[in-house]
């Protein structure tokens, strides 16, 4: 099953377990077709299903309400039909008050904030209830609060959904790339994974599928094959810099809830093996990112000893044998009382990023950075990566392109195909890098384009006209009419005008010319300079016909990037005559 059911998910069980003491007198049935009562097993999409004609014999049922709210408030359907369902619930004169709790995240979770605090405030007066870490309305409260500071000064940052070659109606999640951006890595529980087998929540087991890009378009998402997967559970837990290494959280027949790696040989990934006992023990480890030496681990673990509550974050040295070392916390600057999981360190080794629910969270697990200060020996405080990157719901994975400007995350948005989708992300303040193209000019039988050819000399008609003046000599009889000497003229050949070639570049979208370029008149060489984007090149000469090209440019990652082009130009009609 998935390794990051959280704490609510838990409580929300227990919630239940109170609850329906209360209602036991209510007698429907809440099993499936197949017998099953999905709610109690959490399998909350399947128990939509069972609730919702029951519902429709009696609206007002509290208990049925109640569990129909759950489900939507655990799922990815639509949260906010949860609000509905649990404040009908909530106005029953018998109703435990942990409700309360229920109601306050689901207006937490669609950024209804004051009703959300008046709601945990509820909860925490209700004598039968009491604060504890499945119940935290105090947290839950300053999530709230927290949420209010963070909108009120949103990030710059734009999303693309990367489309249906990559996304399915299923949940797709835990997205990572290299820096280059040359391939992704994800989750995926859609149909079709190994096995076959349902997980608890009602979808296939996960598995981890794999994508390149052609012609900047990314192919459709293949299963990395066995030496990653298996019937059961594997999903992304973390993807080095340079791409070179996977982990990857296992719940199956070979490790339960550890990391194992698989390491990149061509275009394969082997056989992935745990990552040994000094990291996976009987408690969960859930991912892990490694520095770009290949000698240090930060990894997530809930293991009892040096823990500050919940998941932390470690730090691990590999040993000369290979294995890794005694893990050390990374402090309390990192890690709180609450989760800390999934860290992702950049290509900088330095900057490190993880999701939290402690620090100032807006709501469940935020993304979080921090950065190395060699000479404090220390890492800065934890910044919130802000709204609308982060949202009141989880926010998890995280991996970033080489320049900063672009990251790949999970998330459930509007324009989704229907569950947790994968999306890049363009963080707008970061200035995008330059494409240097660097082309030249060449007529079609790849010659100069300016390379000026003389008009020939006629060798024939100058022999006449010599023949002509020697016969006028002989034919002459009067000596003083005799010319002292022959003189030929021959008068200059005619040198052709160089063309006038011009380059334009304009904006496919905006139709807007973005720049005006002019040839070498020697060598016919060019070079241009340009944002990412899609453009029209067009090259307009008086002695060529008109060529025109569709140009996408786009960041690759690393450093600013450079291109080649030759463009072979046509003569006009009228001059190939």
């Amino acid at each position: 099953m998935n390794n990051n059911y959280s704490l609510y998910l838990i409580k929300s069980t227990l919630c239940f377990v109170v609850f329906i003491l209360i209602f036991q007198n209510f007698a429907f049935s809440q099993k499936g077709k197949n017998g099953v009562d999905n709610f109690s097993q959490q399998n909350f999409k399947a128990a939509i299903d069972d609730l919702k004609p029951l519902l429709k014999k009696d609206s007002l049922n509290a208990e049925n309400n109640y569990k129909l709210g759950i489900c939507y408030l655990n799922t990815n359907i639509d949260k906010s039909l949860a609000i509905k369902y649990l404040e009908v619930a909530s106005k029953q004169t018998k109703i435990d008050g942990t409700i309360w709790f229920d109601l306050g995240r689901a207006y937490l979770l669609n950024y209804k904030f004051e009703d959300a605090i008046n709601a945990f405030k509820k909860f925490k007066s209700t004598p039968e209830v009491k604060d504890d870490p499945y119940m935290p309305s105090t947290r839950m409260i300053e999530m709230c609060e927290n949420a209010v500071e963070l909108m009120k000064k949103p990030i710059n940052v734009s999303f693309k959904n990367l489309g249906i070659e990559i996304n399915s109606a299923f949940p797709d999640f835990g997205a990572y790339v290299p820096t280059d951006e040359s391939f992704i890595v994800y989750s995926s529980k859609r149909p079709g994974n190994s096995g076959g087998l349902q997980d608890f929540d009602g979808f296939t087991t996960s598995d981890i599928l794999y994508s390149t890009q052609k012609n900047d378009k990314w192919l459709k998402g293949k299963s990395l094959g066995i030496n990653i997967n298996s019937p059961l559970v594997e999903e992304t837990a973390g993807l080095s810099a340079d791409g070179n290494n996977i982990f990857v959280f296992v719940d199956n027949a070979e490790g339960l809830n550890d990391i194992f790696i698989s390491n990149r040989k061509g275009k394969t990934f082997q056989k992935s093996v745990s990552l040994g006992p000094m990291i996976n023990g009987s408690e969960v480890e859930s991912s892990a990112a490694l520095f770009p030496d290949g000698k240090t681990l930060i990894f997530s673990s809930d293991r009892a000893e040096n823990n500050y509550g919940g998941k932390d974050l470690y730090i691990s040295n590999k040993l000369p044998s290979g294995e890794w070392g005694k893990p050390v916390n990374l402090g309390d600057v990192i890690n709180t009382k609450y989760d800390e999981d999934f860290p992702y360190l950049a290509s900088d080794g330095k900057t490190l990023y993880f999701a939290s629910q402690g620090h100032n969270s807006m709501g469940g697990f935020d993304y979080f950075k921090s950065v190395w200060d060699e000479k404090a020996n220390s890492w800065s405080d934890a910044m919130n990566l802000g709204y609308p990157l982060n949202t009141t719901d989880d926010e998890k994975t995280i991996s970033f392109s080489a320049s900063g400007r672009y990251a790949y995350i999970s998330a459930l948005r509007k324009e989704g195909f229907g569950d947790m989708d994968i999306y890049r992300v363009t963080f707008n303040d970061i200035a995008p890098l330059y494409t240097v193209i660097k082309g030249v000019l060449l007529n079609k039988d790849s010659s100069n384009v300016f390379e000026i050819k003389p008009v020939a000399i006629d060798s024939v008609a100058i022999k006449d006209s010599i023949n002509l003046a020697k016969e006028q000599k002989n034919k002459s009889t009067n000596k003083k009419n005799v010319p002292k000497k022959v003189e030929v003229k021959v008068e200059k050949p005619v040198v052709e005008s160089k063309p006038v070639i011009q380059l334009s570049i304009i904006n496919k979208i905006t139709q807007k010319i973005v720049g005006v370029y002019t040839p070498n008149n020697i060598t016919g060489k060019f070079t241009i300079i340009l944002l990412p984007g899609e453009y029209s090149l067009v090259c307009e000469s008086n002695k060529y016909q008109k060529y025109t090209e569709d140009i996408t440019i786009r960041e690759e990652g690393v450093g600013n990037n450079e291109m080649s082009k030759t463009i072979f130009l046509n003569q006009n009609a009228e001059i190939k005559k």
